[in-house]
């Protein structure tokens, strides 16, 4: 968990009269939506306080209350965040000069080990035990952040037919797909039953990827 102890010092100067100065407050934000994040996925939305998040991340009360209205707002700003900082890596993905079958398989094992992690499985858990209480946060959530991964996948795909080795048709809808080939069931598998092994788990993404290619190849 990220404590804003953990900080070096001079992240923590204050500007004239005392205040802090804007890159400490923007530290103490940054800080305070991971630790955020990691209650909410520990306890869930009910189970942890805003005065248990400010005493962990370091803040006072007044600080999230200046920032969010509720613990509704600083639970979707929180899991934003984190979500953002899980895709980041796929947004920085660089697709090499390969045949499509290996490039897409390569991003495939990229996107599949970022939805396999732990901290990735548990968010999923609490996600699924909180939405029939909380279905308007829940569906913010789907709506933020399920557009992220499909603007990282649509990027990738995009490349592909600009070479001629894909047809994109409707992009939105072909970046879903694949990542229902190469994501859903295994997320749900490992989430039911544990991890596979990862000779399983290499089989079926080529699996996947063959699935996908035999239906977006250029007619």
């Amino acid at each position: 968990m990220t404590n804003i102890g953990d900080l070096p010092d001079e992240a923590f100067r204050r500007g004239r009269g005392g205040r802090p100065t804007q890159a400490e407050a923007e530290r103490r934000h940054d800080a305070l939506l991971r630790t955020a994040a990691d209650l909410f996925i520990e306890h869930g939305l009910q189970g942890v306080s805003v005065d248990a998040i400010a005493r962990a991340a370091g803040v006072a009360k007044r600080f999230i209350y200046a920032r969010y209205a509720d613990k509704g707002e600083l639970f979707a700003a929180a899991i934003e965040r984190l979500i953002e900082d899980r895709t980041g890596p796929l947004y920085a993905y660089e697709v090499r000069d390969e045949p499509v079958e290996e490039g897409l398989l390569e991003f495939a094992r990229r996107l599949l080990d970022l939805a396999l992690k732990p901290q990735t499985l548990a968010l999923f858990r609490m996600l699924i035990r909180e939405a029939p209480r909380f279905p308007q946060l829940a569906r913010l959530d789907a709506e933020r952040n399920r557009h992220k991964g499909l603007v990282a996948i649509a990027r990738v795909l995009r490349i592909y037919a600009e070479r001629g080795e894909i047809a994109l048709g409707n992009l939105e809808m072909l970046a879903e797909l694949f990542g229902v080939l190469v994501v859903r069931s295994a997320q749900h598998r490992a989430l039911i039953l544990g991890l596979e092994e990862p000779a399983h788990v290499e089989r079926r993404l080529k699996a996947a990827i063959h699935l996908f290619l035999d239906g977006a190849r250029p007619r």
